[in-house]
């Protein structure tokens, strides 16, 4: 395979996961909003938290709210919303794609770091082996861990 047609697929994933979880929050949201509606119209008799309490009620009244207003706040104030995954292999496929992504982004930056050194002059692999384990340790801390095979299997032509 080559790295076109992984970047190609991996960005594929992605976009089917990000449309997919979309799409489903559109349909609850439709949803929700219906089923909220009718619930709104049924439960306009029962006591909502802000009536229960005096001072907060008046505050409420004093803004120019209306009993109707007051409910449907206290209504969407308690109610949770939470987020809803339609398919979770795509995003067990998007979490894997978008770490594979990241990882080999670092380990080709780590390569091209150690190629530009390299054409400059500026590190010669002889002196690179000798002091391969400090260059290992000063690495790891600033370009990371992927950025740092990279740089390695360069200098050590893997």
């Amino acid at each position: 395979m080559n790295k076109k047609w992984i970047k190609r697929t991996s960005l594929s994933i992605v976009a089917a996961l990000g449309i997919s979880c979309t799409l489903g929050e559109f349909a609850d949201a439709k949803e929700s909003n219906s089923t909220n509606q009718k619930q709104y119209a049924q439960n306009m008799t029962s006591e909502s938290f802000t009536k229960n309490d005096p001072e907060l009620y008046q505050d409420a009244l004093d803004l120019g709210l209306t009993d109707n207003d007051i409910f449907t706040l206290d209504s969407l104030l308690d109610r949770e919303d939470k987020a809803t995954v339609h398919n979770p292999f795509l995003v067990a496929m998007g979490i894997i794609t978008g770490m594979a992504a990241v990882v080999g982004t670092g380990y080709g930056a780590g390569r091209y770091i150690a190629k530009q050194l390299y054409k400059r002059k500026q590190l010669s692999k002889k002196f690179y082996k000798q002091h391969r384990w400090k260059f290992r340790a000063a690495l790891v801390p600033v370009i990371g861990i992927a950025a740092t095979f990279g740089f390695d299997d360069y200098y050590m032509d893997i």
